[in-house]
C-alpha cells in the first residue's frame, strides 16, 4: 500500500499514472507544498512525496522523478534493469525530459504564478523559455524514432513525464509540433492508466 501526499493537479499525477499502469494500490492525501503533513515527511516542503508502507518500516520517497524510478525498480514494471542493453539510453531521455522539456515548460509556471509577484517576470523569460522547448522538441522527435514510444515498443518512465508534460505545454500554450510528436502524446494520454488520472484531476 501506497500514500501519496499531493494533487492530481501537480507532478503527483504522474505518480498517480505510474501506480496505475503497475495496478497498485495507493491512497492520495491532498496535501499543498509547505504544509505541515508535507514537512514532516519532505524538509524542503516540495510535493509530491510517496510513503511506501508494504516492508513493514514506512519509507518516504520525494521527488516525482526518483519515485517514478524507485516504483519502476521495485516492481519491475515500465523500466529496462539495470545492466541490460537499452538502460542507460533510458535513464539518459528521464534526464531529457526534465531538463530539456519541463525546466522552460516550469519556469514560465514559476514567472506566472508560483513566485511572490515582485519577482516575477513573465515577459522576460517568454522568448528564452519559447526557444528552448522549440529545441526540446526538435530533439524529442529524433529521440522517438519509427516506434510508438520512447524506447520503442516498451512504454517506460520516461513516456509517463513527457506525456504528463504535453498537458502542461498545452496549458501554457507552448506550441507541440503537429505530426509525430502530437500523435505521441496523444497516444500516450489516451492509455487507462492516464485516464484514470485525467478524471481524478478534473474532480480537483
Amino acid at each position: 500500500m501506497y500514500t501519496l501526499y499531493g494533487s492530481p493537479t501537480s507532478r503527483a499525477a504522474r505518480v498517480m499514472w505510474m501506480l496505475e499502469e503497475i495496478g497498485a494500490l495507493y491512497e492520495v492525501i491532498d496535501a499543498k507544498p509547505h504544509c505541515d503533513a508535507v514537512l514532516a515527511l519532505n524538509p524542503s516542503g516540495k510535493i509530491p512525496v510517496l510513503v511506501d508502507t508494504e516492508e513493514g518500516e514506512d519509507q518516504a520517497i520525494f521527488d516525482s522523478t526518483a519515485i517514478l524510478l524507485y516504483l519502476a525498480e521495485k516492481h519491475g514494471q515500465l523500466t529496462i534493469p539495470p545492466g541490460a542493453p537499452g538502460r542507460a539510453r533510458m535513464l539518459s531521455l528521464v534526464s531529457f525530459a526534465v531538463d530539456d522539456i519541463e525546466q522552460p515548460l516550469w519556469t514560465m509556471v514559476k514567472h506566472g504564478f508560483t513566485l511572490p509577484e515582485e519577482v516575477r517576470a513573465p515577459d522576460a523569460v517568454r522568448p528564452a523559455c519559447h526557444y528552448e522547448f522549440a529545441r526540446a522538441m526538435q530533439a524529442l522527435e529524433a529521440y522517438l524514432g519509427d516506434g510508438p514510444y520512447l524506447m520503442g515498443d516498451a512504454f517506460t518512465v520516461p513516456d509517463i513525464i513527457v506525456g504528463h508534460l504535453g498537458g502542461w505545454a498545452k496549458a501554457t500554450r507552448f506550441p507541440v509540433p503537429e505530426g509525430r510528436i502530437t500523435d505521441y502524446m496523444t497516444r500516450v494520454r489516451s492509455r487507462p492508466a492516464w485516464r484514470v488520472v485525467a478524471k481524478a484531476r478534473a474532480a480537483a
